[in-house]
């Protein structure tokens, strides 16, 4: 394993037993473990179609928090600046510098300079594909983008802090003339799937099932005859 690998492992590392404590890094770091040599996951695939978002009011989404900031962050230099800022930002997000490298696009939310919440947006295949995203298929050339990697700081969960970052991140995405967006959830992660559902975003379109055997790997998808089959 290369140096650089390492250096991100252990910060990453790092970054959980702060923020989650001994007992989530020991549970994520054996996950790490198996999946180097196995890993079987069930996930939702989800379509959101951006044509409706005006009929939200968004004030029904403000999370139930006080001194938040909103940032989003296109570029490695707007990502030096929030550091000047003390803001936290490349100490909390590892992968961000080649992410940004390649296109993708960070929502942030920051309570005071505290990283509260982050979700990355892919405009091409090349920023998706840096998002160590599973290979579901986005029609970039067809005004569609997705959406992944999102993660909220144990302190503000249950706050309303991850629909209110899913929120902005659809109007990002309409503002920037995308009709369609794409992502998946796992199907264990009820949080997540709660959130979508706040927002009264349509329910999941297909079911997609990820294998990897050592460097082999397999995605299929399973369509739904109607929502109502999840």
């Amino acid at each position: 394993m290369q140096v650089p690998r390492l250096k991100s492992l252990f910060s990453q590392g790092k970054h959980i037993y702060q923020n989650e404590g001994a007992t989530s890094l020991l549970r994520r770091g054996f996950a790490f473990l198996l999946c180097c040599f196995f890993e079987y996951r069930t996930f939702y695939i989800y379509t959101d179609h951006l044509d409706n978002l005006p009929d939200l009011d968004r004030a029904d989404f403000m999370p139930r928090i006080s001194n938040f900031t909103l940032k989003l962050v296109s570029s490695n230099e707007e990502a030096d600046s929030l550091e000047l800022e003390g803001l936290e930002f490349r100490s909390q997000v590892h992968y961000a510098r080649k992410a940004l490298d390649r296109g993708a696009t960070a929502s942030c939310i920051f309570v005071g300079q505290e990283l509260a919440n982050i979700g990355w947006v892919a405009l091409t295949q090349e920023a998706k594909d840096c998002l160590r995203d599973l290979p579901y298929r986005v029609d970039f050339s067809n005004e569609e983008a997705c959406t992944g990697g999102a993660w909220t700081n144990p302190k503000y969960r249950a706050m309303g802090i991850q629909t209110y970052g899913h929120l902005k991140r659809l109007e990002f995405l309409q503002a920037k003339g995308i009709q369609t967006k794409r992502s998946v959830i796992a199907k264990n992660n009820l949080a997540s799937q709660r959130s979508r559902a706040k927002l009264a975003r349509p329910g999941p379109h297909a079911e997609g099932r990820y294998l990897k055997i050592l460097r082999w790997e397999s995605w299929k998808e399973r369509q739904f005859s109607q929502v109502s089959d999840a």
